[in-house]
């Protein structure tokens, strides 16, 4: 049966401005794609890329899509085409749509077309608590009474000392049951990190992320090896590559954003590569719409359902494309509805 692709670009207000690392955005920009059947049955998938890649990017993107426009050809040509793009944000559309569009017309939810052995209808979810600041334990305090029960925290703003003061508080506020996944984007020296992970320690961490500003595996490695959390790397992996990371023994956990790795088969393949070498992977996703978060969140299911996942974006849009999941006490629901179980307002 033939396919043919129709791009679908949106621009969703935000409920609150968000940094990001060239411009303060009060939007999400991006393009649905969708695949259409010659019996009209349609398969949808999100291409936003990082607001902060360069244009060169953003060009290779849009170059991309209209590309993808002049295809022909039965699901397995579009298939065997799609693994060829060379930019991942757009295999992770197309492909995301070719999934949902056989899982439709197979009657089951994506993540059973995805591999999982029956359908999930949650995944958790961390609460995202923004930077690290003294309104900080209120914000934790609340996600704690709306079930959240890990809380991801920006730090490496302040400074370490005044960060761990910060950090107790957050702790005594929650009475010590809230688990911290902090996420300090590359903001220490070794040194500094050394001494402030150690301190840490007798805090309830679930793990921290890239906490090295230069990492080298060896150094991650050694950090990695005197703590009782993980340590997490995120934009680590693209530079190290999977392989090495995993060699070395650099880490306990990867942070990975579909959209980057280039699609389902590419991040399942990486994600049983970790397992099997006894890491975590954590799925997160960058404000996307809530096909991207839906999708992700389908392909969490599939891979990793026992992992709290960065996927609880979706109450930065003051609108969207479609009906967005709702998360309850922790955890993004989801409909057994055959495919993502949404259908776009296009």
């Amino acid at each position: 049966m033939r396919l043919r692709a129709a791009l679908h670009p949106y621009a969703l207000p935000l409920k609150r401005p968000w940094a990001a690392a060239s411009a303060v955005l009060h939007e999400r920009r991006g393009t649905l794609l969708s695949l259409t059947s010659d019996d009209g049955m349609i398969g949808w998938g999100d291409c936003a890329p990082l607001p902060s890649s360069d244009p060169a990017h953003h060009a290779r993107m849009a170059g991309a899509l209209t590309d993808v426009l002049t295809w022909s050809g039965d699901s397995d040509a579009w298939q065997l085409r799609c693994t060829a793009i060379p930019v991942p944000e757009v295999r992770w559309a197309l492909e995301t749509a070719l999934f949902d569009l056989a899982a439709r017309r197979n009657q089951l939810p994506l993540m059973v077309q995805l591999g999982a052995p029956t359908f999930i209808p949650a995944v958790g979810v961390n609460a995202a608590l923004g930077a690290l600041d003294e309104h900080t334990g209120k914000r934790a305090a609340a996600a704690f009474a709306q079930g959240y029960r890990i809380a991801k925290i920006k730090v490496g703003v302040a400074a370490a000392a005044r960060e761990l003061e910060l950090l107790q508080d957050v702790n005594a506020a929650t009475a010590g049951r809230l688990r911290l996944r902090l996420d300090a984007n590359r903001a220490w020296r070794e040194d500094t990190a050394r001494e402030f992970l150690e301190r840490i320690a007798v805090l309830p961490i679930d793990a921290v992320e890239e906490p090295l500003a230069r990492p080298t595996l060896q150094q991650l490695h050694a950090l990695q090896r005197e703590l009782p959390y993980a340590i997490a790397v995120d934009e680590s992996l693209p530079q190290f590559g999977a392989n090495a990371l995993l060699a070395a023994g650099a880490v306990r956990r990867l942070v990975v954003k579909p959209a980057r790795i280039g699609g389902m088969l590419a991040t399942r393949a990486l994600v049983n590569r970790a397992h099997s070498a006894g890491v975590e992977v954590v799925l997160t996703s960058v404000v996307d719409s809530a096909v991207g978060v839906t999708a992700a969140a389908h392909l969490a299911a599939a891979l990793a359902p026992d992992v709290s996942h960065g996927l609880a974006t979706l109450d930065w849009l003051a609108d969207d494309v479609a009906d967005a999941p709702v998360v309850r006490q922790g955890q993004l629901l989801l409909h057994a509805a055959p495919g993502l179980g949404l259908t776009p307002e296009f």
